[in-house]
């Protein structure tokens, strides 16, 4: 599986990200779903599930979620594909 994802927007406060919203793409097919990211609390919110994203288990939201937690301040992605096994 793989997850498309890019940044549609940031805020940033201290010259560091303050939050972004990101959008994703499951199995790099269908239509986008929406994620917002806060780094200051280090906390995401799934807005709006994409295409092949389960109401259930949200894999690919969760996946997205964690890599984009997992990413340093100053190295947030513009765009990234994220590759993964189930």
């Amino acid at each position: 599986h793989a997850v498309r994802l890019k940044q549609k927007s940031k805020t940033k406060r201290k010259k560091k990200i303050a939050t972004a919203i990101y959008e994703y793409q499951a199995d790099c097919d269908g239509e986008w779903g929406e994620i917002s990211l806060n780094c200051e609390s280090s906390t995401a919110e799934i807005l709006r599930l994409a295409d092949w994203d389960t109401m259930i288990s949200n894999v690919f939201a969760k996946r997205t979620i964690w890599y984009l937690l997992d990413c340093e301040n100053e190295n947030l992605p513009k765009e990234a594909i994220i590759a993964f096994d189930q």
